[in-house]
């Protein structure tokens, strides 16, 4: 307490402001605060100098020099992801904190309800249902928090007129990770909307091309260093290479994923257009008070930012030569519904009803985010939790085994029935890698990592395969029916 008056009031608000963005992060995010892994975690906890090189591959160099020289100090990500999430949460709120300093002089807030919108709006920014994905990779947390940090200190330098600096940073991000840039291009956007008043002038302009060059221009150069390493053979082709494919096709992902996005996030949300509710509302205050205003020149310059925005969201998708839209690249869909609902927050005025529905909508709609990525993180643990047993009710069977033969299991070769699912049954907020299940995916790696015990991997015996398995689709884990031992290696179909 007696720090807190000590300090001046710039200071204070700044503190607060920290506080607030944490304590939000914090109730979204502290169920990850625990040991977690989907697949790529399994496969970095056993081969991480194959990972690091991998992150490399793809252009992710600081993300790969980090992981590496942790590495030389014994230390592997993989192995402590409640510590790399709770660090990278931290960042995050540093970041908004950084956002929000940028958007000091144009977003006022004068009541209690400007104040609890404007928290829940930026809070919007990384408390969504997309950007779980992003935590599912728990061993990389570190690596989209430090990504998203520089992108917003490149976002402060940028508001400040430094735009070197802000350039660096931004290419700092995007050895990070790619999608740090497209996500500063969105609200660099929004910025320079309000801070040239709404108006399309030969300043407004150059501010929009300046800032393409500071934030693409950073990941188009990440990205043309990977095909020239790959020229002079220092690195070799990543699988997920830039390339301008078929354009039309991949134009019509997008736009699909785009109306599935509006209508419930593939799946994280209830399959009422919610989002697209929410979207039409902000964009709806603000074209009413132009209309209101007839600022024809204002109408205009903001649907064409509203267009840009939702193109920026698949900026990264559409740069790859075949595109797979995942939630965490697509995340900064909400980076986009946040900018809108932050642009009509100063539009509306003190003491009117208006401000209060804004207020409630804000809010609400950031706790029904809250709750949903609540319930996605438990179904997490679940599907965790279910990969493990079924593990250790494997390995029973290997030790059932060698306890009355007295053969060792050394090997282990592993199929999967007619139906087995990337996810349980009983799981049921999932999609790409989102509550993924390890079980039939990485089955190897998995029995290593959770036994402790290295089962050289072997291809499925055929001829064992058509006499017992082929054909076979089973519902639920049946050891006598699904495991078979022959010597020194046990063949395992995954159900």
């Amino acid at each position: 307490m007696l720090v807190l008056e000590k300090m001046s009031e710039k200071k204070k608000e700044a503190f607060h402001s920290f506080l607030i963005n944490y304590c939000l992060l914090f109730v979204t995010w502290s169920g990850m605060f625990r040991k977690s892994f989907n697949c790529d975690t399994l496969f970095h906890y056993a081969h991480p100098e194959v990972d690091i090189l991998g992150r490399c591959e793809g252009g992710r160099y600081l993300s790969g020099l980090m992981d590496y020289i942790l590495y030389q100090f014994g230390l592997t990500t993989a192995d402590h992801t409640g510590i790399t999430v709770f660090i990278a949460v931290f960042l995050l709120a540093v970041s908004l904190w950084l956002v929000q300093f940028s958007f000091r002089e144009h977003i006022k807030c004068r009541s209690l309800y400007q104040r609890f919108a404007y928290y829940a709006i930026f809070a919007l920014i990384f408390s969504n249902v997309l950007f779980s994905e992003s935590l599912m990779f728990a061993e990389c947390s570190l690596m989209f928090g430090l990504g998203y940090l520089f992108a917003s200190m490149g976002i402060w330098f940028f508001t400040r007129g430094t735009y070197g600096i802000s350039f660096l940073l931004f290419l700092c991000a995007a050895m990070e990770y790619q999608v740090a840039v497209a996500y500063g291009a969105i609200i660099l956007s929004a910025w320079i909307f309000l801070h040239n008043e709404y108006k399309i002038t030969a300043r407004t302009v150059m501010q929009e091309l300046i800032c393409a060059l500071v934030t693409f221009g950073a990941g188009l150069l990440d990205m043309l260093s990977i095909s020239l390493f790959v020229k002079l053979g220092v690195l070799r082709a990543a699988e997920k290479t830039p390339g301008l494919g078929n354009m039309a096709e991949k134009i019509g992902v997008c736009i699909r994923d785009f109306i599935v996005l509006l209508q419930n996030c593939r799946g994280l949300l209830p399959k009422i257009w919610l989002p697209l509710l929410v979207m039409a509302f902000a964009c709806g205050v603000t074209l009413w008070k132009f209309i209101k205003d007839r600022n024809g020149m204002a109408i205009l310059y903001y649907c064409l930012l509203i267009a840009a925005m939702s193109v920026m969201v698949y900026a990264l998708p559409l740069a790859q030569a075949y595109i797979n839209p995942y939630p965490r690249m697509v995340w900064i869909f909400y980076v986009m519904q946040s900018m809108a609902l932050l642009i009509a927050l100063p539009l509306l005025q003190e003491g009117k009803w208006r401000l209060e529905i804004f207020c409630y909508v804000c809010c609400g709609y950031l706790a029904l985010q809250v709750m949903f990525c609540h319930i996605i993180v438990s179904n997490h643990m679940l599907s965790n939790a279910l990969d493990r047993t079924y593990a250790m009710m494997f390995y029973e069977e290997v030790l059932k085994y060698e306890a009355k033969t007295g053969i060792q299991v050394e090997k282990l070769g592993v199929a999967n029935d007619t139906d087995a699912p990337l996810s349980y049954n009983n799981v049921h907020y999932k999609t790409d890698q989102i509550n993924e299940r390890a079980l039939g995916m990485v089955t190897n790696t998995l029995v290593n990592v959770v036994t402790k015990r290295q089962f050289e991997k072997v291809p499925m015996d055929e001829t064992i395969f058509q006499e017992r398995f082929a054909g076979k689709n089973w519902d639920y884990f049946n050891a006598a029916e699904q495991i078979v031992f022959d010597g020194d290696t046990a063949y395992w179909v995954i159900f």
